[in-house]
């Protein structure tokens, strides 16, 4: 088990600051990461390259940059597309989300992380939603597979929208997504599960080989999310325990997006590489099947 983290631990800054992913991908490098996830998603949330005719030349760039820092990507984040929802230009989306797939591609990125939707309604949204799903994974991964890229659908949350209700937040939903999509994976967000009380030596046991990736951050309450583990809640030795008992393979990745918004510059360095030594004891933890 290798140690990553998302391109995004450093894009979002409470001062609206906006740090171009090739810093990011530098400062990761000097701070001791080897390995990378990019996220797909931050490109769609201001004009990005993403949105241009020149996509396909930024996502060379990044190559060459990680390259060049000796830093690979084998996880990505696609943009979240809520394909569920008939109020949005799915023309639009359906051609962004391609560029997310052949961005991975040129990346080397194996395994691309992909949110559910929900389809609202208040009496049949689990069938409804589990149906819609279905047809869109059926469609993008015969897509995908001609990129070699593979998806991981992730768990959701949905204690900050109740009673509003969340497709894909009980483990039993993505395991029956996954196994009725040839080819799916899934991608545990162990900060979701933890907010929402899910027994996560449960869930991950009965996920066990449909495992392909996962999301690691920590919290204090609904608002205060993607930390930098052991500064919440989260309670990892039962985590530690069930990856160990399931012999995941995968990354063991960060999406700590919130840890670095208000660091100082001057800190950002140390701070960073203050994360790897938290990846990697907590890989070792792993190792030991928790203390």
């Amino acid at each position: 088990m290798e140690l990553s983290t998302s391109t995004n631990i450093l894009f979002e800054r409470r001062d609206g600051e906006l740090i171009p992913q090739e810093k990011v991908i530098r400062l990761c490098a000097e701070a001791g990461y080897t390995i990378l996830d990019f996220c797909f998603h931050d490109l769609i949330t201001y004009e990005s390259p993403l949105k241009t005719d020149n996509w396909e030349d930024y996502f060379h760039f990044i190559k060459k940059v990680a390259t060049d820092c000796n830093i690979r990507f084998q996880q990505g984040h696609a943009i979240v597309y809520d394909f569920c929802r008939t109020d949005i230009d799915h023309r639009l989306y359906d051609e962004l989300f391609r560029r997310c797939i052949v961005g991975a591609n040129i990346l080397g990125i194996k395994w691309l992380v992909v949110h559910p939707s929900t389809v609202r309604d208040e009496v049949l949204f689990k069938a409804k939603s589990k149906r819609k799903n279905i047809e869109f994974f059926q469609k993008w991964v015969a897509v995908a597979k001609n990129y070699q890229v593979s998806f991981a659908v992730e768990n959701m949350w949905d204690l900050h929208i109740q009673p509003i209700r969340q497709y894909c937040v009980e483990v039993e939903e993505l395991i029956e997504l996954v196994d009725a999509v040839p080819g799916l994976g899934a991608c545990w967000d162990c900060e979701h599960a933890e907010i929402m009380q899910i027994d996560q030596g449960q869930a991950l046991e009965a996920l066990g080989h449909r495992l392909k990736a996962l999301h690691i951050s920590d919290y204090t309450n609904e608002k205060d999310i993607h930390l930098l583990p052991y500064l919440g809640n989260s309670n990892w030795d039962a985590i530690f325990t069930a990856l160990r008992g399931i012999q995941y393979d995968g990354l063991f990745n960060f999406e700590i997006h919130k840890y670095l918004v208000n660091m100082p510059h001057e800190l950002i360095p140390e701070a960073m590489k203050f994360s790897v030594s938290i990846g990697r004891y907590m890989i070792e933890q792993i190792k030991r099947g928790g203390k």
